[in-house]
């Protein structure tokens, strides 16, 4: 008895410690599993890491095997060449053969071919079966190499679909294609500079047509204030003086942008050249005609320089303006590098300009978006304020304009913000969005002509497409002649565009005439 209940003891103690180990063990498997999972989701460089060696050995393996095809494809076509060289009778293949490193292919039972059958048949037979041979072993060889390639990718891509991916899909991806440029380059190497220089090349074109890519501004968004305007005799007496009095509203955006038209400097004209009463510093002018006087007189350097053609010319008032002021020959050296002002290339000279001169501040890259805000073209002119709006697509700055949250047919709409911007707005042209109330308040207004008027620049010019007295379309005419109407219109195709018609087409049904 007490042997067997000293058996049963140890039975039973050597029972319970066996399932106090297994939950010891699940339980602690459970809790590194536990660990494990929440250093994975607090910590994803670990499989960054993982998924970005596996694409590497992937990528290796991929280059090591195209370069075996490839050398199994030269010893295929040499050998064949040498075939075809030499006479196909037993002695030549055996020794060819064996200069190639495939003498085997000789012991096999199909080229095994004694030497009374060679005699009797003739060296046509034997070349025929070891040709045959040949071609068969090689096509096996590569059938059976592809198959395992293919199984040891899907095993390879299946293994790094297991990768934890949590935030990682597309760091996967960027790898992924990096890699495989890093692998492409690595071979182009071997094939010559020749693809490599290209790669440079594309690269560095890509560069440059962000830096010199025509970046577009919105002008006449908001309105100068009650203290610019205060100085709008002042100004037109020095922009007359320094031959650009078309553009008075041109130097109040700059004045409002610099000051708000407040302080005795209101261009800030302290440290611009023409300053030569007041020290060169910041705010340093106590004479506010005085600072316009040099401001107005440094613009006009400054659009003289970039070769401004017109009030529409945007894009060289853009770079006259970012001269204006970044100076230290930033005109000419965007001209040069770049062919004009773009934003991009405004912040480059911005930087260079910060690590020459050692500060943390020089100008203001974006500039020519800050003043033109407030540029309103006006003078009446809307042909000039139309030419300049040439681009726009969408049409989102008109019709949130007139009122709209949402984007609407704009043609009519256009119009209308171009007679603001210009002067005529309520004098020569009215406000509408629907093209039918258009025509009708010219008619009522006797302004109304029939297509065989002859119009002149800044007419308005009305089209029905399917001549059923139902208008659909309004532009501005820019010039005519006996042939043609060239006309700015908004919302063509949802761009303003320029566009020509034969001045006896029949979709035109008449005009909005413009008394100057």
């Amino acid at each position: 008895m007490r042997d067997i209940k000293t058996r049963e003891h140890h039975q039973f103690i050597k029972t319970k410690n066996k399932k106090e180990n297994m939950k010891h063990f699940v339980k602690k498997n459970q809790v590194l599993k536990k660990k494990r999972n929440d250093i994975h989701k607090q910590n994803n460089e670990d499989y960054e890491n993982e998924a970005t060696n596996r694409v590497v050995d992937y990528e290796k393996k991929t280059a090591y095997d195209i370069q075996h095809y490839s050398k199994r494809i030269m010893q295929k076509r040499k050998i064949k060449s040498v075939e075809d060289k030499y006479e196909t009778n037993e002695k030549s293949i055996k020794n060819h053969l064996k200069d190639n490193k495939i003498e085997s292919l000789m012991n096999s039972k199909i080229l095994t071919v004694s030497n009374k059958k060679v005699k009797n048949e003739g060296t046509t037979l034997f070349s025929d079966k070891a040709n045959d041979h040949y071609h068969y072993q090689m096509k096996s060889h590569f059938i059976s190499k592809h198959k395992n390639k293919i199984k040891e990718l899907k095993q390879n891509t299946h293994n790094l679909k297991k990768t934890p991916s949590t935030g990682i899909k597309f760091f996967k991806g960027t790898v992924n294609v990096v890699k495989r440029s890093i692998t492409g380059i690595n071979q182009f190497i071997t094939l010559g500079m020749g693809l490599i220089l290209l790669i440079v090349i594309t690269l560095f074109i890509g560069v440059f047509s962000a830096l010199s890519d025509d970046s577009s501004v919105e002008n006449g968004t908001m309105y100068v204030s009650a203290e610019v305007l205060s100085y709008t005799n002042t100004i037109e007496k020095y922009a007359k003086e320094y031959d650009i009095a078309d553009y008075v509203p041109l130097i109040q955006a700059v004045m409002m942008q610099e000051s708000g038209g407040k302080g005795n400097d209101p261009m800030q004209s302290s440290e611009c050249p023409y300053n030569t009463k007041y020290p060169n510093v910041p705010n340093a002018i106590q004479d506010a005609e005085y600072s316009i006087d040099c401001g107005v007189h440094y613009l006009s350097d400054c659009m003289k320089r970039a070769n401004v053609k017109s009030v529409s010319d945007m894009q060289n008032i853009s770079l006259a303006l970012q001269g204006y002021n970044f100076g230290n020959g930033y005109i000419e050296w965007a001209v040069e590098h770049f062919g004009g002002y773009t934003r991009p290339n405004a912040k480059v000279f911005s930087d260079e300009m910060k690590a020459k001169l050692q500060v943390d501040v020089y100008g203001d890259p974006d500039y020519v978006k800050h003043v033109l805000r407030y540029y309103h073209i006006g003078n009446g002119d809307i042909v000039a304020v139309a030419k300049s709006q040439i681009g726009n697509i969408g049409g989102r700055k008109y019709w949130e304009w007139y009122g709209f949250d949402s984007h609407v047919e704009w043609c009519a709409i256009f119009i209308s913000w171009c007679a603001n911007e210009s002067g005529d707005l309520n004098i020569n042209i009215p406000k509408f969005s629907r093209v039918e109330d258009g025509i009708q308040w010219f008619k009522d207004n006797k302004k109304w002509a029939d297509k065989n008027y002859k119009p002149k620049a800044g007419d308005l010019i009305f089209f029905d497409w399917n001549n059923d007295n139902d208008p659909d379309h309004v532009g501005i005419v820019e010039s005519s002649d006996n042939q043609y109407i060239y006309t700015i219109e908004g919302n063509s195709n949802d761009e303003c565009r320029e566009k020509k018609y034969r001045i006896n087409n029949k979709i035109i049904i008449g005009y909005g005439i413009i008394l100057l």
